[in-house]
């Protein structure tokens, strides 16, 4: 049976374009279909053998701590959470965490702490082959491209680079999920900001060392008003054929 590596959340984001609508909480914990959007996402990991979970929060996150501490995932899921000290980015927030409690693994996957793909096998996604000192990025086809920038890539699955936001029509975008290599976290500065998306990935497309996975629609988004909308009521029409039952 196949090994299922660690995963981390990033939820460290300031969730500034949600602010208005929930300004008392960090974007992890809005409630959608009936629990916080965190919950969804632990599950969703748990149902593909992940269990060993680790959230990386930042904004307000001891109320992400508060909440995994009084969380009831079932026995053979370890959750844990970091705060980091400062703002650090995805990518130094990910070094972080992973320094913090997951000590020095040999592959990680990753999630955006906005983002979901309920209709993806993450086992699919931890069979394939990471590049050493490389990555593997979940990549899905959407039908307006505007807000997210494209990704570009050949026709063998190796990513060349990234367009950016605003060119209007369907195409590839980046789903938020990532399987990584261990070797990855060696590239991410010891200290100050850094982003997977803007330092990080840009890198590792240039080596040659970033790979895609085509993952199903949807791909659900809170990180704005609208994304917000959209998930909610997906997750109220879908959320109970998800199967994501990993909490008592």
């Amino acid at each position: 049976m196949q090994t299922m590596p660690p995963a981390c959340i990033l939820a460290g984001g300031l969730g500034t374009r949600l602010r208005t609508l929930y300004p008392d909480r960090p974007k992890a914990l809005v409630p959608l279909g009936g629990r916080p959007f965190i919950e969804w996402q632990v599950s969703w990991l748990a149902r593909y053998g992940i269990t060993r979970i680790h959230i990386a929060a930042g904004y307000l996150g001891e109320q992400l701590r508060q909440w995994a501490q009084n969380a009831a995932p079932a026995r053979d899921l370890h959750l844990t959470v970091s705060v980091e000290p400062e703002p650090l980015g995805t990518a130094g927030g990910l070094a972080y965490a992973v320094s913090e409690a997951l000590g020095r693994p040999r592959r990680i996957m990753v999630l955006n702490g906005d983002t979901l793909l309920p209709a993806a096998d993450l086992r699919r996604l931890a069979e394939i082959a990471c590049p050493e000192g490389g990555a593997v990025m979940a990549v899905v086809e959407v039908p307006d491209a505007a807000r997210f920038g494209t990704v570009e890539m050949d026709a063998a699955g190796r990513i060349s680079g990234f367009r950016e936001k605003g060119a209007a029509g369907p195409g590839p975008v980046n789903g938020g999920v990532y399987l990584l290599d261990g070797g990855v976290l060696s590239r991410i500065p010891r200290s100050g900001p850094s982003s997977l998306e803007h330092d990080i990935f840009p890198r590792l497309a240039e080596a040659g060392l970033l790979l895609a996975w085509t993952a199903p629609p949807p791909l659900l988004d809170i990180g704005t008003p609208e994304g917000l909308r959209n998930t909610g009521e997906y997750l109220r029409q879908e959320g109970g054929r998800l199967h994501l039952d990993s909490f008592h």
